[in-house]
């Protein structure tokens, strides 16, 4: 009777908990669940608004179709040359913002609050930030050129070579999210004992050594995270794009979720978008498989 009582308790315990999670189970199916089956389901299927509100079975047509599209495709080589040079610049920058940070010194906590700032604000408003550094008639960047004799004139930053304008995009939005990765790498850093570095000291190791032998190593499962979020964010990118350039001048700077938008919104082709998006989704997931099979595959 009493394994019997204890079952009971254990099984209405288990309800009650059941009961408590319902809520939060229901609002993820609502909102993440239904879009991202729904959207599926788009994808397979014609839909244009300004043609007919009803979805109708295509198959994989819309993928198909978005493969051959120009403008998607050039959109992929310039998003994935934005993810280089975003990815690059953040985790540089932020390895040695954090290698600075993890040493002590006068003033430390006001440079760490300092940091936050960029990462605080509002996307828009960086992107509006950066739109005023880089205008071609009164922008703060043309000033400084002119002045260190760099150029003759003010000039518009953007009318170049689609790499130019997309480097100068990726340096925008690099500053608002270097923060974080500078965060991230100091939380690690401050994981690694200090007795590693002080036994690699005793056995001769140099500065580079160390950083090589013991940093990165110990930062490896940090760096899969950053590379992950980071790869995602560059490959989604939009608020900077549609501040900035909205994808021109004519097509320079579009990329690809800039595209997919455009695809939605204003051709009203949402089943081709839907298609879209989710290859943009394939083409994360593959990165993220790259770094984990890099950076952490073959550990226990």
């Amino acid at each position: 009777m009493k394994m019997y009582s204890r079952g009971l308790e254990r099984m209405s315990e288990h309800r009650f908990g059941v009961l408590l999670l319902s809520p939060a189970f229901l609002l993820i199916l609502v909102l993440v669940a239904y879009p991202i089956v729904y959207s599926l389901y788009l994808s397979f299927s014609d839909l244009v608004l300004s043609r007919s509100p009803v979805p109708r079975f295509v198959g994989l047509r819309n993928y198909a179709e978005m493969l051959r599209n120009p403008i998607f495709l050039a959109s992929l080589w310039k998003t994935g040359f934005f993810s280089v040079s975003f990815l690059l610049a953040t985790t540089i920058f932020g390895m040695l913002v954090a290698l600075l940070l993890n040493n002590n010194f006068w003033g430390k906590n006001l440079v760490i609050t300092s940091l936050l700032i960029p990462w605080a604000i509002p996307k828009v408003v960086n992107g509006l930030i950066w739109k005023w550094i880089y205008d071609g008639n009164y922008g703060i960047l043309n000033a400084i050129l002119v002045k260190l004799g760099i150029i003759g004139e003010y000039r518009f930053f953007f009318g170049g070579s689609p790499l130019s304008a997309i480097l100068l995009i990726s340096i925008a939005n690099a500053w608002k999210l270097m923060p974080f990765v500078a965060l991230m790498i100091l939380a690690a850093l401050q994981t690694i004992p200090k007795t590693l570095y002080e036994a690699a000291k005793v056995d001769g190791a140099g500065a580079l050594q160390r950083f090589f032998k013991i940093t990165v190593p110990q930062l490896k499962y940090s760096l899969i995270i950053i590379f992950i979020l980071q790869t995602t964010a560059a490959v989604k990118v939009f608020d900077i794009i549609a501040v900035l350039t909205q994808g021109g001048p004519g097509d320079t700077t579009m990329v690809t979720y800039y595209y997919v938008y455009r695809v939605a919104f204003d051709y009203l082709n949402i089943g081709l978008a839907s298609a879209g998006a989710y290859l943009v989704t394939a083409v994360i997931v593959v990165f993220a498989i790259v770094y984990y099979k890099t950076l952490g595959g073959g550990t226990e």
